[in-house]
Formats: structure tokens, sequence, C-alpha cells
């Protein structure tokens, strides 16, 4: 079984080398940098990291990347100005105003806009893994059976938004999605969910990736803890703080008239939306997101604006910070 990972997604990876890898040092990433290296000695790692800030991201991968062998490794430093000037762009590309995914999605930008100004024209990560291996919060943190979860895990596949392709079409680059991959896809979902979430050895997420890349990667990518695109890069602190620019009597009018917004960080991101799209929220009973209101557009348990994940009229929180 873990010898059918890797081949499956060195497979993929030898089929279409990406020139660029979004690298973190986790294991996710860590997987695809080395079988890219293998393919493409100048394979470009790219961590993103707020300048002033020795995040875990920075951590990590300047210790794999170094263990790995390889030569290409850039980790690009941003102002805490140019991420908050980049907020307003996730908003747009991602369509939506949900406070952990339009982190990750400036994370994600930032290090595709700095491959493009290289030059290169195509670029990978490790998008996906999360959810074909239950490591979000909202699966660790599930109370139910665990066949339910497994079909919740499946239906979110269909319906969730690959955010490193959307950027990657806005910049005109080729995303070679190794965890979006069918093959990939059906070789981990072939694995009882039980297996998938195991926690043993002081793993407690991914269990069958990370055995299946021992003795490939450094004990540094196996063994590192969870961390989200938008925690480990450092880019969920430095943007949050635009919703400081929030009067508490606004945002309580806001809860009141438009939606229970969950902070004012939401609130911040919603009014951004709102300069860009139209929110129309449907009448009660007609299907609309359990918390935004809006349609959920042919969905059944991932709403595209708000990206909230409902199951049964009830909310899966996400409770990643």
């Amino acid at each position: 079984m873990y010898n059918q990972i890797v081949k499956t997604i060195d497979n993929c990876i030898k089929k279409e080398t990406p020139q660029s890898v979004l690298f973190s040092g986790g294991i996710d990433s860590s997987a695809i940098l080395y079988h890219c290296s293998k393919y493409n000695k100048d394979v470009m790692g790219i961590t993103v990291g707020v300048k002033g800030k020795e995040t875990s991201d920075i951590k990590y991968s300047k210790l794999v990347a170094k263990e790995m062998g390889i030569k290409n490794h850039q980790i690009f430093y941003v102002e805490p100005e140019q991420v908050k000037a980049m907020v307003e762009t996730a908003v747009k590309v991602l369509k939506s105003f949900n406070p952990e995914w339009i982190s990750s999605t400036t994370t994600l930008l930032l290090g595709t806009l700095y491959a493009k100004k290289q030059g290169l024209e195509s670029i990978s990560s490790g998008e996906g893994a999360d959810d074909l291996l239950g490591s979000f919060p909202f699966f660790t943190n599930w109370k139910g059976e665990q066949e339910k979860l497994a079909q919740i895990i499946e239906k979110r596949l269909d319906e969730i938004v690959v955010m490193s392709e959307v950027i990657a079409k806005s910049m005109n680059m080729r995303y070679i999605a190794p965890f979006q991959d069918e093959a990939v896809k059906q070789i981990i979902l072939s694995i009882p969910i039980e297996e998938r979430m195991k926690k043993v050895e002081g793993i407690k997420t991914k269990y069958p990736l990370r055995k299946a890349y021992e003795a490939y990667l450094p004990k540094d990518a196996i063994t590192r803890p969870q961390t989200m695109a938008f925690t480990g890069s450092g880019i969920y602190e430095t943007i949050k703080s635009i919703g400081e620019d929030i009067s508490p009597q606004e945002y309580v009018e806001a809860t009141q008239t438009i939606l229970p917004f969950k902070s004012s960080f939401e609130y911040a991101l919603f009014k951004l939306y709102t300069k860009h799209f139209e929110f129309k929220q449907v009448k009660d009973g007609s299907g609309g997101c359990i918390h935004c209101g809006s349609s959920m557009n042919g969905n059944t348990i991932n709403c595209k604006v708000c990206a909230t994940l409902q199951i049964d009229g009830k909310e899966l929180e996400f409770n990643g910070r």
C-alpha cells in the first residue's frame, strides 16, 4: 500500500514535472519536491514568510531542503504591508470571505507570484492531501461514525475549489496537482478511513503518507506536526489585524443586520468581497448556507461563498488557528 502511494505520485510528476513547488517543509510539499527533484535538479522550492518572523515553515523548509540536497530553495520574505495589500486580490481570486481560506490563498498567491517573476511557467503544491487524509481540524475533531466521515470527505473533494490551481490560472501558469490526480486520489481513498487518520508513534495526522515516505524523506519532514498554510507562514497573524479597522459599533450592527460574523476579521473580508461580487441570501428554507445564507450553487456540504462545511444542518467548525 505505502509503496503504491509513492509510485503513483511519482508517475504523476514524471508525466509533467513542475518547475517550482510551494514548499513548507511539511510532509505534503516535501513529498512533491522529492519527486520533482528526481526529474528536474533545478526545481525551485518556494517558501513564503513574513519579514521579521522566523515561522515554522521557514524553520522546517530550511532543514528539509538542506537534508534533501535541494539546490534551488528560495525563501520569499514579504513585508507585512505587502501581505495586507494582497488580501483583496485573494478575495477576488477565490471569490470567498472565509478567513482561513483567504489567509491560505494569500500565502499561495505570494509564492506563485514569486515563481512567475522568476520566469517560471509551472508550479505545484501539496494542496489536497489534507482532505484526502482527513487531517483538517473539522475532520480530526469528528465525533460521529467513521463511515459517515469518509462519505463527507469524498463529497467535499467533489465540491471544493483547488486554490493553487485557481491562482496559477489567474497568472497564466500551469498547475500540476499530484493530490488532485485521479489515480493518486483513488489509491489514498482506498485506504480505510481509520488507517488514514491513524495516530501512532507520535504521528497524529496523515499516517499513510508519512509511513510511505519514511525511506525517502528526512525525519524532519516525516515528524513535523500538522500546520495549515496560513499558520505555518505567519500570514494569518499578519492580516487578521485588518479587522481592527472595524469599529465595535459597526461590527455589532453588521452581525445583527447581515449575518452572524464570527470575527471582525471575517466582516472586513466580507466588505472586500462585496466590493467585487454581489452578495445574495436565499429565503429561509430554500437550501441556503447555514452561516451566510447564500445559495449553495449546486454544492451540498461546502459553501462556495463563505466556505462553511455543513452536514445535516450543522456546521463542522474549523478550529485550526
